[in-house]
């Protein structure tokens, strides 16, 4: 259990790069140490991409609990956040404190630019893959990411009802029409079936501790809407990563008035300087709503529906991944997800892009990133050092 631990924790510590992750998971736990063999790797990789929320971790609760079950289900996912916890719980306290000093006010200036270009990016890249079929079913996605990003820039719903709305077009346009999702485009290769989870009288423990855990979050009315808050986008973030934006924004921001939209935007920034994934942000939301003792609820709130998921769902995953409603589903979720996406994109460009400073760093992390193909670290790090000259 400790070598799981020292390897998952490595792992957590450098996870840069967005997907880029997941081809280092794969060198290192299938190519240096042998603990697994690519097919098992594979069959866990193509059910994490199904379910919701961040993919890496989802992934790494699968690998522990393979390798070291029960409790490794529960160890490798929570050693894997924790470095990004860790220092987002830094970066959050150093924020709240100090973000009335000149420099650090410049400094998020260029780094709220830096989300924007984010955004457009991952609006773009993700507007490719979500939108890639054919033309009658390319009409359908755009048409729901058309009403999606009506309801939420105009409408101002909420985010989790848009997304239920978006589902529910999709099971209509995709599944009830007869045009499911791997009908539209090139099939992908079905993963083989992943291994059966033997239960026995000990894998009852590390429940009954989640259990604890979960009821001593939820003991006072403020812990328990935090927790089912971050719960329910959890449940419902397909996409992961920037898709979930959208979603998060409208919920915490618009709905509950937790924090403001230049907060979130700040949050959001923190967390791609910091080696976590873009839920990470829920650590910095809960710190900003009750403290260190939020910023852990949150955490933990937004990650354990798609732990939960892989884990118990590992068995049925050829019959889930391949039911025609299941993807036809996913499909319209993605796509309201591209629309809200749009939305949110435009909001924080209204209030980021006001100086000829702006459209230079918006420009350039696009040059850089999308043009010439350069690691986003790059962009973070030349951001941060000419963000504090260029706004004074």
């Amino acid at each position: 259990m400790l070598k799981l631990s020292a390897a998952v924790l490595y792992v957590g510590a450098t996870r840069y790069g967005g997907p880029a992750i997941l081809a280092q998971m794969k060198r290192k736990f299938v190519d240096d140490r042998g603990w697994l063999s690519e097919k098992d790797f594979m069959d866990a990789l193509s059910l994490a991409q199904i379910l919701p929320g961040a993919s890496g971790v989802s992934l790494m609760g699968y690998i522990g609990h393979k390798l070291r079950r029960p409790w490794g289900g529960i160890l490798a996912p929570a050693c894997y956040a924790l470095p990004a916890t860790v220092l987002m719980l830094g970066a959050s306290w150093a924020y709240f404190r100090y973000q009335a000093i000149k420099v650090v006010q410049s400094l998020f200036a260029g780094l709220g630019v830096l989300v924007v270009a984010l955004l457009i990016y991952a609006t773009f890249k993700l507007g490719q893959s979500v939108l890639k079929q054919s033309a009658a079913s390319k009409y359908r996605g755009v048409l729901i990411a058309s009403l999606a990003f009506l309801g939420l820039c105009f409408g101002h719903l909420n985010g989790i009802v848009l997304n239920v709305g978006a589902g529910l077009l999709g099971l209509v346009f995709y599944s009830v029409t007869g045009r499911s999702g791997h009908h539209d485009g090139p099939t992908e290769p079905i993963a083989p079936a992943a291994p059966k989870c033997v239960a026995s009288r000990r894998s009852y423990v590390p429940l009954l501790a989640a259990v604890a855990v979960v009821l001593g979050m939820t003991c006072f009315p403020r812990t328990r809407h935090l927790f089912a808050t971050f719960f329910g986008i959890g449940t419902l973030a397909f996409g992961g990563g920037f898709a979930a934006i959208p979603l998060i924004q409208s919920t915490v921001v618009d709905h509950l008035h937790w924090l403001s939209l230049a907060q979130f935007r700040d949050g959001i920034a923190l967390g791609q300087v910091t080696p976590g994934p873009v839920f990470i942000t829920a650590t910095f939301i809960g710190y900003k709503v009750i403290g260190v003792a939020g910023a852990l609820i949150a955490t933990v709130a937004i990650f354990m529906p798609s732990l939960a998921a892989l884990i118990a769902l590992s068995e049925v995953h050829n019959a889930i991944r391949n039911l025609q409603p299941v993807q036809a589903i996913i499909r319209g979720i993605l796509a309201g997800f591209i629309g809200m996406l749009e939305a949110v994109t435009l909001q924080f460009a209204v209030t980021s892009l006001v100086a000829w400073q702006a459209w230079l760093i918006c420009c350039g992390f696009l040059t850089l990133v999308g043009y010439f193909k350069k690691d986003v670290l790059w962009a973070i790090a030349g951001t941060a050092v000419i963000s504090p000259l260029l706004f004074r």
